[in-house]
C-alpha cells in the first residue's frame, strides 16, 4: 500500500499540488460521486480542502494515475 501512496504523492508533486488535493479532485473526477465531504478542524485545513477542488483532472491524468497504481502493484 505504501508503494500507492508514495506513487499518488509523486504524481501529485510533480504536478504541483498536494496528496489531498489529487485525493479530492480524483474524487470529483468520478461522475458517481455526488459531492466530496472533506472534514477539518483547523481553518488551515478548511482552506486546503477549498483549495483542491480548483485542480481539475483530465483523462489523460487519470490514465496515468492509474497507470501508476497498477505498476505500484507489480512491486
Amino acid at each position: 500500500m505504501f508503494d500507492r501512496v508514495e506513487t499518488l504523492d509523486s504524481f501529485a508533486r510533480d504536478h504541483g499540488h498536494t496528496l489531498l488535493e489529487l485525493a479530492i479532485a480524483w474524487l470529483l473526477a468520478r461522475p458517481t460521486v455526488a459531492s466530496v465531504i472533506a472534514g477539518a478542524t483547523k481553518p488551515d485545513q478548511a482552506r486546503a480542502n477549498a483549495a483542491a477542488v480548483t485542480w481539475t483532472l483530465t483523462d489523460d491524468d487519470l490514465r496515468e494515475i492509474d497507470a501508476r497504481i497498477d505498476a505500484a502493484k507489480s512491486n
